[in-house]
């Protein structure tokens, strides 16, 4: 039980501490008090970095996808054609 108040107070910590250092476009987020809305801010600081990954990973997976297929070698033919 202290274990877990103890994370949540350091990750809340980290969050508002994200949150102040951090200045993201867009409306500061309806809430109170001032910790609180510190808080908010680191979490939608670190949504938006999540929502820039996923982009810049899906981005390489179409990449990938496009890109000329291998061509395996056909079951029919000759594995090894070597003497």
């Amino acid at each position: 039980m202290i274990v877990t108040a103890l994370y949540l107070t350091v990750l809340a910590a980290l969050l508002a501490g994200l949150g102040s250092a951090v200045h993201r476009e867009g409306p500061a987020p309806d809430v109170e008090p001032a910790f609180a809305r510190r808080v908010a801010e680191g979490v939608l600081v670190l949504r938006a970095l999540g929502q820039a990954y996923a982009d810049r990973t899906q981005g390489l997976l179409d990449e990938l996808t496009t890109s000329t297929p291998l061509l395996l070698p056909s079951a029919e033919g000759p594995a090894n054609t070597r003497a």
